[in-house]
């Protein structure tokens, strides 16, 4: 008879006993004279024995080397073998971390488990969503701010053109746009790419391209175009025109041109509304999308540009850039920095949608742009 006190590995040359001489063995818990639990394991005699079956060996185990010896059996056996289904409790008191190693191996172990799991959240879908937004985001600050990581996604796409790199990243974000670039709510033309022929075959009839097509929502729609040049681009001249007055450089002046172009060709040829198609070139009964005056917006460089040799903010090109634009109605220019410090609130704020209070369309869920 023994109470056990440690458990340790067994170094002896053993080997695997006869079941002929093998013996049976019953339990039961017991108290020791402190009142703690045991649990008591009587061997009986072989199957040979010829007397009444009694008690040969005895052993006693605490709930601690009983944990230890629970572990034996695992580790000797495996959890499916014995039947073992972890149970995971993730209701931790404050103060209580959970190792990722531990989902990750569970996961990974079933998951088809885990998505049935979430696919029966109704908050499923947020909390995807909102992962995939802060993961965006993060892309955003890498191209924005690593010149070797932009360079590389630049070699990446088939044009080997900055703005491409860009323009597809805002094809695959458009809820960027969405609420960043006005105090309405702007969603994509299209639900099936950002950049649209404005004039030309597409919508209306020498093929005028916008960098983003979007409308606004509401019970009345209006068109907004935005154009997408890099943030690379210098947005003033290298010399001062004047002494502390600098002009725009040329590709934003340009890209403001091409802006106002592709809008007056716009208005010109569709009119002040456009009827919404149906897949059959039906009209879709008081589906217009009005052109009156439409807002516009042109994406471009970077407000560091502004600084001086030493890093600090240079007043009088801050200045000049400044009154430039805010005299500026037609596009409104914003930069990608100030266009990242507002995805950036939006994801920190967790500001998901309800996903039973806005139920939206596919063509109502972004914003297009061309």
């Amino acid at each position: 008879m023994a109470r056990i006190r440690d458990l340790s590995p067994n170094k002896q040359r053993i080997t695997a006993h006869s079941l002929d001489k093998s013996v049976v063995c019953e339990h039961q818990a017991v108290e020791d004279a402190d009142g703690a639990q045991l649990l008591h394991l009587s061997t009986f005699g072989s199957k040979d024995r010829v007397s009444h079956p009694k008690s040969s060996q005895s052993l006693q185990f605490d709930a601690k080397i009983a944990a230890q010896l629970t572990q034996v059996f695992r580790d000797t056996f495996g959890d499916e073998e014995l039947g073992i289904q972890t149970r995971w409790d993730l209701a931790f008191p404050t103060g209580v971390t959970l190792d990722p190693s531990i989902l990750t191996n569970a996961y990974n172990k079933n998951p088809d488990l885990f998505r049935e799991l979430i696919g029966n959240d109704e908050a499923a879908d947020d909390v995807v969503a909102m992962a995939r937004r802060r993961n965006q985001v993060a892309l955003f600050k890498g191209l924005l701010t690593d010149p070797d990581f932009f360079a590389r996604a630049v070699e990446e796409t088939s044009s080997e053109s900055p703005e491409a790199v860009w323009q597809r990243f805002f094809e695959d974000n458009a809820w960027i746009f969405g609420v960043s670039l006005s105090g309405q709510f702007l969603t994509e033309w299209s639900d099936e790419k950002l950049e649209q022929v404005v004039v030309g075959n597409s919508i209306g009839g020498v093929g005028k391209r916008a960098d983003a097509l979007m409308r606004t929502s509401g019970r009345i729609k209006s068109m907004v175009f935005a154009e997408i040049k890099t943030h690379q681009t210098k947005l003033l001249r290298k010399d001062p025109y004047r002494p502390g007055c600098w002009a725009p450089s040329s590709e934003v002046s340009g890209a403001v041109a091409q802006v106002q172009g592709t809008i007056h060709r716009t208005v010109d040829q569709i009119g002040r509304r456009l009827q919404e198609k149906a897949s059959d070139g039906s009209d879709v009964p008081g589906d217009y999308t009005y052109l009156l005056r439409p807002r516009s917006y042109l994406i471009v460089g970077d407000l560091t540009s502004l600084h001086g040799e030493s890093g600090g903010v240079h007043e009088d090109r801050f200045r000049s850039f400044e009154l430039f634009r805010r005299n500026l109605t037609e596009p409104e220019i914003l930069t990608f920095d100030e266009l990242l410090a507002r995805a950036e609130w939006m994801v920190s704020t967790s500001a998901v949608p309800d996903s039973n209070a806005t139920k939206l369309d596919k063509s109502e869920e972004g914003l297009a742009l061309s």
